[in-house]
C-alpha cells in the first residue's frame, strides 16, 4: 500500500470508530437513561484516546492526533451525560 492509501485507511477507520459512538451519545442525550452504561468504560476509552493523541503528536501523525482528539471529545461528552443523569 502507498502512503496515501495507508493514510486514507486510517481516516476511514477513525470515522467509523468515532461514528460508532454517536448513536449511544445521541440516545443517552434523548432518553436520559444511563443506568446500564458503564462509566468506567468511557473513562478508560478517554484515557486510551488521550494517550493515542500524545503518541500521534510524538510521531507527527496528524490523522492519528486529530482522530484521537475527536474521540476524547466524544468520550467527555458521554462521561458528562452519565454524571449528569445518574
Amino acid at each position: 500500500m502507498s502512503a496515501i492509501e495507508i493514510e486514507i485507511l486510517g481516516i476511514v477507520a477513525a470515522c467509523l470508530i468515532n461514528g460508532a459512538m454517536l448513536p449511544q451519545i445521541l440516545k443517552t442525550a434523548k432518553t436520559k437513561q444511563v443506568r446500564d452504561i458503564s462509566l468506567l468504560f468511557w473513562i478508560m476509552l478517554f484515557t486510551g484516546a488521550l494517550l493515542w493523541a500524545v503518541y500521534g503528536i510524538s510521531i507527527h501523525g496528524v490523522a492519528l492526533f486529530l482522530s484521537s482528539v475527536v474521540t476524547c471529545s466524544l468520550c467527555l461528552t458521554m462521561i458528562a451525560l452519565i454524571l449528569r443523569y445518574r
